[in-house]
C-alpha cells in the first residue's frame, strides 16, 4: 500500500460528501412529494368526473316527466265498478328509456309487499307520451304509486310524487301518497 492510498482511505467525509448526501435525501423527499401530489390530482379528477357523470345522468333523468296519477270509471261489471288508474309518463329526453313500470299500492296493500296493480312497457322512445294504464276493480283509494325506468346507460330511476325530480331506484319502497 502506498502512503497516498492510506491517506485517502483514512479521510472522513468532507463537505462535498455531506452536500451530496443532503442532495440525495432532498431528492428522495421531493420525489415522494411529487408522487403524492400526482396521486391527489388523479383522485380529485376522478371524483370530478364521477360527479359530472352523476349530474349529467340526473339532468337526463329529469327530462322524463311523471305528472302524477288519474282515475276514471270505465264500466261496471259483476265485481263492481271498473276503473282505469293512469300514471302519466312522458320521455322528453333525446334517448329511449327502458323497462318502464307503473306501480300502485291500494290502501290495504303494505308498501313492503309487491304492488297489487302494475303495468310495464319495454321501451318509451324519445318524445313519446305513454300513459301507464291499469284496469282495477272496486275502490281505488291509493296508499302509494310509483313510476320507475332504466335509462339508456343502465341507471334505474323512479318518481313517486307528482312534480318531484327522479331519484335513483335501489329497490326502496315508495313513499306514501
Amino acid at each position: 500500500m502506498t502512503p497516498n492510498a492510506f491517506v485517502l482511505a483514512n479521510q472522513g467525509p468532507n463537505a462535498a460528501d455531506w452536500i451530496a448526501a443532503i442532495g440525495q435525501a432532498l431528492g428522495a423527499l421531493f420525489t415522494l412529494v411529487a408522487v403524492v401530489a400526482a396521486l391527489w390530482i388523479a383522485l380529485r379528477d376522478q371524483r370530478d368526473r364521477q360527479r359530472e357523470q352523476k349530474d349529467q345522468a340526473l339532468a337526463q333523468a329529469r327530462l322524463v316527466r311523471v305528472r302524477g296519477t288519474g282515475v276514471r270509471p270505465v264500466e261496471e261489471d259483476g265485481q263492481g265498478q271498473l276503473h282505469e288508474l293512469t300514471i302519466y309518463f312522458t320521455n322528453h329526453s333525446d334517448r329511449p328509456v327502458l323497462d318502464v313500470y307503473g306501480e300502485a299500492w291500494p290502501a290495504d296493500n303494505a308498501l313492503d309487499e309487491p304492488p297489487r296493480w302494475a303495468v310495464t312497457s319495454d321501451v318509451v322512445l324519445s318524445g313519446q307520451d305513454l300513459p301507464l294504464v291499469m284496469r282495477v276493480n272496486g275502490n281505488v283509494a291509493l296508499r302509494a304509486w310509483r313510476a320507475r325506468w332504466t335509462d339508456a346507460d343502465g341507471r334505474q330511476w323512479c318518481v313517486d310524487r307528482r312534480g318531484e325530480p327522479p331519484v335513483p331506484f335501489k329497490g326502496q319502497p315508495p313513499r306514501m301518497d
